[in-house]
């Protein structure tokens, strides 16, 4: 297909996906993969022709283009709408194909380069190329979601190109020239040649000298990067030369100009790309990338030129910094007479000189002296370096993201240390200047600069939030007396002029940036903190009374509130400073105001939250019960006053619980209700003193909630019965159980309430309470099926989206009443059925939902276990029921619902005794490697069912065996593609575990290669510690099977001596991260046979080795198994709600389907089989081994 004909083919595409038709926009979106995949040779050119779409401009596809659709190359029709639709059309593309390994059809690694290198470019000049802001915001989010991976790996040149190319005022002439004689320096001092003058991209004799040795890495990774900053200026001449003709406005001339500025794009983007072939930083060891940037970009000596008009002269200032990264003045004022004091101003752009202004108040500056766009496009730049950084925010603190910060930092420290230093200064000065202007006509042409700079220091902030999230970052704490001051003094302005003008918030939004980090350094860095923590919390305490009640100012009063919560749990010694303060909150006054000024006012409900409670009560509910992640001031107040409590309890306490007493018998039902969430904010115990929970309620709370258990409520009474509820909720462990039984009448009553919010709040109670009253089921079970009664009535009359408190408490009453439900046969489960699908169309309320399939599993399980007995509903019975259902949600992928659908098949699937036509067609339709690649949020789900086929080998033994060279490549496609690889080690676990050896015995030394393929590809990483496990669990079980061949064996077959380095360097390393009990009990055992190897016996230091990894796994720990829970048990009700559930991934586990199964069989005693494996060898160990010190718990193991 010629170049013009796939453009047209792609525009007449993404016009069809304009129409609005689901079933036209998938086909679109299916012709266009197609078109893209079809001739793999010709991807990268089809990308980039996609590319060529979206970067036209728009006089290309203007009316008055008089040029033909020829002449435009196909792109006549390239409006705005279709440039958007070939965007998320690549996107889509890149979450489809770049998680794929290439080997199973994902996108190459060139591919992948290409589409990088366009994303890169277009990001950071999305101004100059004229990309609508719509658009460009998709080229940003698609760079994001390739760089969570990427990024800082192999996008580290990103941030010297937004540092040097796009903030940084240096001439990029200059900057090239500077990098490349340091690198020849460098060079020179270990015996080189001039290369000064020479292409250092294919420089032969550069190849000569430095040689491929690891030594001389740092020099060739230093040319790496120079090449990037070369081929990127050369790249930026073309953008701000087409830039200048876009800015013309003449159509003809943009739209010839176009197709010549294109071709020059896509060979700065191969040359980008051609880049990858020489030395990266993947190459590196961390200590050759840091002394490679420490003489590259090192830190010398800055001299700052500043312009003073009073005196007419220069005064220069020099500080150690970065020479080549600076702001100059004269490039934010258009006035060159500003500058003109003498002989010796230094050329703007040149190395270790940069110019700046003293603004004083005799100076005239109008608007038109000032370049408006300076900051704002350094801006636009920097802020993809925040979105960069913003990874950090969930990341989770292992090696491999303090490597990542090292290196992010490195690069880009004492860059982001110059400009919060500048842009203070900056703001000091223009702020400043503004006060001595205000009140003039001219004096708001100004407030915009400075909300800029506020901006920039914002921006700055923030990646510090995200590095502290992690860690504590040195340059940081080494300038902790500079960030600080900075950030107190701003926490303190509050011009009201400058915060009119503040349409987008930037103020409000940096100084909630710098509650963040501050909260930060309360929890985690109280040592670098301490000197300013206390004038911090005055602070704070004061910005929290000039707080208003204004919504707009949530977020600021919540973070502070946050701030203080976590300064106050802290026990915070003198200050080290001469000051030596003491710690506020140790000040009875200041804690009484603190409650009675800021925790009071904020605790309370709002008007915005009794809004709430008419039109969302559900919400309403989910943030009183904080099941919801909205932040308020009520929960961020609450937070406030429990961690108060828990630091200095006593005073709390008393103060509270007097004042709750007092009002107590108050006809105030707002100022009742507040204090008794007061109340409840103490972590009252048993042993509590005076106050007691059992006597206040009966004395203060049952009679009110007893009386109006029927009445028609008022809001005011509303509100304190959901107090009462909710004070039942919290402290319903320590009430007593007769007095718990005697309520539940009355919750029962609330849920025939008119208003949905006292419904939940007394479902939620219930749901709460049973599990501590199930010895008085025979008391309660006609009042408890009356509730399960009028919660499904609710629930039928419910709509689509559901509540969550409603499901949630009927799954408990399953479990509370278990037989009594089981013998409403197979009206219950049907029940349950058409509740799934009344949501399935609209799946508004995943909780809910999750409740709904819990209580289906329960229902299953409980008619299952016992079918044998003739007691429940036989398998044939529910599956006519429930198949149907469940083969809509899959077929007409009902992504919310297939994963839920999945488990339940497991359930059913379990207890079957015969391969019927429906599991066989199910087990063929997992078995097709498509099935995998078409839905990988289904992956997990798709795991545990082909786990369970594996669990019933002995009914699909045919199947099974005749697939398995398709299951372990299923395997394969899952171990190589990224968001599976995890999960791909239960699939195999689950081959080892329960299928018989001889299923797989020809693809054991296939299976070990794939494995140690992985572990050679990901040196580091969370996967790499589960597929040790698995390597383990492979010991194991060829020794239960007692099959001729060990591991070890295995591994000298693929490698001759391969097997001490991998115990070595890659095993035993891995081993030592191990966390689960489950998986250390399969290392001890495997490491025991191990050691009954030749190869290992014959090597003492490799012994001695897995005997300190034996020991280490078994000291103080028990190795035989424990029995799961069953969430099915009477006793187990509670478990069944404590796993904390995440919505937000593909995959929810459900707690009932979840049968506990372990990695060993259950009827294997570690213990025994590791006991039996040494003593063979127990003479090689006792010689070996010495008596006493660290390897007791070894010896106690010989028999």
């Amino acid at each position: 297909m010629s170049d013009i004909s796939f453009i047209r083919s792609i525009i007449s595409l993404c016009r069809q996906s304009l129409s609005g038709n689901k079933i036209a926009i998938k086909s679109a979106e299916d012709q266009m993969s197609l078109l893209v995949k079809s001739d793999t040779s010709e991807t990268e050119l089809k990308i980039a022709l996609i590319f060529k779409i979206i970067l036209s401009p728009q006089a290309i596809s203007a009316p008055e283009n008089s040029l033909t659709d020829d002449e435009l190359s196909g792109l006549k029709l390239a409006s705005s709408d279709v440039q958007l639709w070939a965007a998320i059309f690549l996107k889509n593309y890149i979450r489809s194909n770049f998680d794929t390994s290439e080997s199973f059809g994902g996108a190459t690694d060139s591919t992948r380069r290409i589409i990088k290198s366009f994303l890169i470019i277009c990001t950071l000049n999305r101004d100059m190329l004229g990309i609508s802001t719509p658009i460009a915001s998709q080229l940003e989010s698609t760079l994001l979601m390739i760089s969570d991976r990427d990024f800082p790996e192999s996008m580290e040149h990103v941030m010297l190109l937004i540092s040097y190319c796009h903030l940084s005022d240096i001439n990029p002439l200059v900057l090239v020239e500077t990098l490349t004689t340091r690198l020849q320096t460098q060079l020179t001092q270990r015996g080189g040649v001039n290369l000064v003058n020479t292409n250092m991209t294919t420089n032969s004799s550069f190849n000569r000298v430095v040689t491929e040795s690891q030594t001389n890495y740092d020099l060739k990774y230093a040319d790496y990067l120079i090449n990037h900053v070369k081929n990127y200026v050369n790249l930026s001449r073309s953008i701000a030369s087409y830039n200048n003709i876009l800015n013309s406005n003449n159509i003809m001339e943009i739209s010839r100009c176009y197709f010549d500025f294109f071709n020059a794009l896509v060979d700065g983007v191969k040359n980008m790309c051609c880049l990858t072939n020489s030395v990266t930083l993947k190459d590196l060891e961390m200590n050759k990338f840091v002394q490679s940037v420490s003489f590259l970009f090192c830190q010398s000596t800055l001299n700052t030129h500043t312009a003073n008009p009073v005196s007419q002269s220069y005064e220069v200032d020099c500080n150690p910094s970065d020479s080549l990264f600076y702001f100059d003045d004269r490039n934010l004022f258009n006035e060159p007479k500003l500058f003109q004091y003498g002989p010796n101003v230094p050329e703007l752009g040149v190395n270790q000189h940069n110019v700046q202004l003293l603004l004083s108040q005799s100076m005239f500056v109008n608007e038109s002296s000032l370049n408006k766009s300076y900051y704002k496009t350094k801006l636009s730049s920097f802020n993809l370096f925040m979105n960069l950084m913003k990874k950090y925010k969930t990341r989770t603190y292992d090696n491999d993201t303090l490597c990542e910060l090292k290196i992010i930092l490195t690069l880009s420290d004492v860059h982001l240390l110059y400009l919060y230093k500048y842009f203070i200064y900056k703001f000091t000065q223009f702020y400043n200047f503004y006060k001595s202007m205000k009140g003039t006509l001219t004096s708001n042409f100004i407030v915009p600069l400075i909300l800029d700079l506020l901006e920039f220091i914002r921006q700055v902030i923030k990646i510090f939030v995200y590095v502290h999230s992690i860690d504590l970052p040195e340059s940081f704490e080494d300038n902790a007396q500079l960030y600080f001051s900075g950030i107190i003094n701003l926490l303190q302005f509050n011009d009201q002029q400058v915060l009119q003008n503040d349409t987008r918030g930037t103020i409000l939004k940096m100084k909630v940036a710098f509650l963040k980090l501050l909260k930060y350094y309360a929890e985690r860095y109280q040592e670098v903190f301490h000197p300013f923590v206390f004038t911090c919390i005055e602070d704070v305490v004061k910005l929290c009374r000039t707080t208003t009640q204004d919504s707009s100012e949530d977020k600021l009063c919540c973070a502070a509130l946050d701030f203080l919560a976590a300064a106050s749990s802290t026990h915070w010694g003198s200050s080290p400073t001469a000051s030596a303060r003491s710690n506020p909150f140790m000040n009875n006054a200041f804690l009484a105001e603190i409650i009675q000024t800021i925790i009071v006012p904020n605790i309370g409900f709002r008007e915005c939250d009794l809004m709430l409670l008419d039109d969302c009560p559900v919400e309403f509910v989910q943030r009183e019960m904080d099941t919801n992640s909205c932040s308020s001031r009520r929960f961020s107040s609450i937070t406030f006053l429990k961690k108060l409590v828990s630091s200095i309890g006593q005073v709390c306490q008393q103060i509270i619980a007097q004042v709750a007493t007092n009002v107590a018998s108050s006809n105030d039902y707002k100022l009742k209700e507040l204090y008794l969430q007061l109340i409840m904010c103490i972590n009252f115990n048993e042993s509590s003193g005076e106050f007691n929970i059992n006597n206040y309620f009966n004395k203060y709370l049952k009679n009110e909630f007893v009386l109006l258990a029927q009445a028609q409520l008022t809001q005011e009474k509303r509100l304190i019965i959901l107090a009462i509820i909710k004070y039942i909720i919290t402290f319903h462990n320590l009430f007593n159980e007769i007095d718990i039984v005697e309520l539940i009448p009355y919750l029962v009553l609330y849920l025939n309430n008119s208003h949905e919010a006292v419904r939940s709040f007394s479902a939620e109670a219930l749901s709460r309470v049973l599990a501590k009253v199930r010895l008085h089921k025979p008391k309660l079970k006609t009042c408890i099926l009356q509730a399960l009664d009028n919660l499904l009535t609710l629930m039928k009359n419910g709509g689509r989206a559901g509540n969550e408190f409603y499901s949630k408490c009927t799954m408990k009453i399953f479990l509370y009443l278990r037989e009594d439900v089981r013998e409403s046969g197979m009206l219950m489960i049907e029940i349950v059925i058409s509740l799934i699908k009344m949501v399935t169309d609209n799946p508004v309320n995943p909780a809910y939902n999750h409740y709904l399939f819990e209580s289906l599993s329960i229902l299953l399980r409980l008619n299952l276990q016992t079918q044998s007995f003739g007691m429940g509903q036989p398998l044939e019975k529910i599956e006519e029921s429930l198949i149907p259902i469940l083969a809509m949600i899959i077929q007409q992928e009902m992504h919310p619902f297939i994963p839920y659908s999945l488990q339940v098949l497991c359930i059913m699937l379990k207890f079957a005794n015969k391969a019927s036509t429906t599991y066989l067609q199910l087990l063929n339709h997992l078995l097709t490697l498509e099935t995998w690649k078409v839905s990988i949020a289904n992956a997990q789900g798709n795991i545990k069912l082909l786990v369970c086929y594996f669990e019933k080998h002995t009914i699909f033994e045919g199947e099974i065996n005749k697939n398995m060279e398709k299951i372990l490549n299923i395997f394969h496609f899952c171990l190589v593609h990224r968001k599976l690889s995890k999960h791909s080690l239960e699939l195999i676990n689950g081959i080892i575990r329960f299928l018989p050896l001889t299923y797989y015995v020809s693809f054991l030394k296939s299976i070990v290669t794939v494995l140690l393929t992985y572990i050679h590809n990901n040196k580091t990483g969370d996967v790499l510690v589960d597929v040790i496990t698995t390597v383990s669990l492979l010991t194991v079980y060829l020794h239960l099977h007692k099959y001729e061949m060990s591991l070890i064996d295995i591994l000298e077959s693929i490698q001759s001596g391969i097997t001490g380095s991998f115990l070595q360097m890659v095993y035993l390393p891995n081993l030592k991260k191990t966390l689960n009990m489950e998986a250390k009990r399969v290392h001890a055992v495997a490491i025991a046979k191990m050691a009954t190897s030749t190869n290992v016996q014959t090597n003492n230091e490799l012994l001695m080795m897995l005997m300190e990894g034996l020991d280490d796994l078994i000291s103080g720990e028990n190795v035989k198994l424990d029995t799961p829970k069953d969430v099915l048990h009477p006793d187990n009700m509670d478990e069944i709600d404590k796993v904390e559930i995440n919505f937000d991934v593909s995959y929810v586990r459900l707690q009932a389907a979840n049968d506990g199964k372990k990695l060993l069989d259950r009827n294997i005693n570690a213990e025994d089989v590791i006991k039996d494996l040494l003593a063979p060898i127990s003479g090689v160990m006792k010689r070996n081994l010495p008596m006493s010190g660290r390897f007791t718990s070894v010896l106690s193991l010989i028999r």
